[in-house]
């Protein structure tokens, strides 16, 4: 799978649980730190996150960093 399907798939998958969990974008800036922008970045497969920042989305929706970025 090559890098850009990764940060989509991570991207989506993530905003999904979080829209699960009813988390929006002002809760994980609040929890992260991380801008808006970034998080909104991160969703759309824009920004390539480093493993730490991976590490700490997935640790929100309570999912692995594997999990976020299987086909959705």
């Amino acid at each position: 799978m090559d890098e850009q399907k990764l940060l989509k798939n991570f991207g989506f998958n993530f905003k999904i649980e979080r829209m699960k969990l009813k988390l929006t974008k002002d809760n994980i800036a609040e929890i992260t730190n991380f801008s808006k922008p970034y998080i909104s970045n991160v969703e759309s497969g824009k920004h390539n996150l480093s493993l730490v920042n991976a590490i700490k989305f997935s640790r929100i929706v309570k999912k692995s960093v594997e999990e976020l970025i299987q086909n959705p």
